[in-house]
């Protein structure tokens, strides 16, 4: 099942009851912490937040979510030039292999047991369970993949998310989320994501 499913068309079903499940935050509350300003660059803003929650949040591990691969290497290299090997740094992204992959399961190894800080895609949202992840850096972006009917190509594009992938970022989290857009940015994101089917039709 779905944790982001919404019950639609119930009439189809001739009005077969609908059953909710609460959300585990209310069973966990997560401290959610919104920018004052809209940041210029949410890239420079999510290094700068990881530095930040190293420097001055008490230990936990951090997942910061980017939108690619180019994206990913470059903030795992700006971080490891910062924080050296205070903290172990592990990247996430489809193309990675899988033996690489796995390293974000691995018990972060002594001197860098304080922290480990993993970098990855949307695909920590909902494919993967982490344990020990405390906190949680939204950017609010993600790859989307589009399709032009007018050329018959697919491309790849970088576009905000939905409040149910924020929702499940958010989840990710132990005690916080940093979410780097304002409470007004957010009030603004779509319900849920276009089904690709139809946005391949827009």
């Amino acid at each position: 099942m779905s944790a982001t499913l919404q019950a639609f068309n119930r009439e189809y079903f001739r009005g077969a009851p609908l059953i909710k499940v609460p959300s585990d935050r209310l069973l966990h509350p997560v401290e959610i912490l919104y920018t004052r300003e809209p940041v210029m660059d949410y890239l420079e803003s999510a290094i700068s937040k990881v530095i930040e929650i190293h420097m001055c949040e008490p230990t936990g591990d951090v997942l910061v979510f980017l939108t690619g691969e180019e994206e990913i290497e470059h903030a795992c290299s700006r971080i490891v030039r910062s924080l050296g090997d205070q903290v172990t740094v592990v990247p996430l992204y489809s193309s990675l292999p899988s033996a690489l992959q796995h390293k974000i399961f691995y018990p972060t190894p002594p001197p860098h047991s304080v922290r480990k800080i993993i970098v990855s895609t949307n695909v920590a949202e909902t494919s993967l369970s982490m344990d020990g992840i405390v906190y949680v850096v939204d950017p609010g972006f993600s790859k989307q993949k589009n399709y032009s009917f007018l050329t018959s190509d697919e491309f790849w594009s970088v576009s905000r998310i939905s409040q149910a992938s924020a929702y499940q970022r958010e989840g990710r989290a132990g005690e916080k989320c940093f979410r780097l857009y304002t409470e007004k940015t957010f009030n603004d994101f779509m319900d849920g994501e276009t089904p690709e089917i139809l946005a391949n039709l827009a």
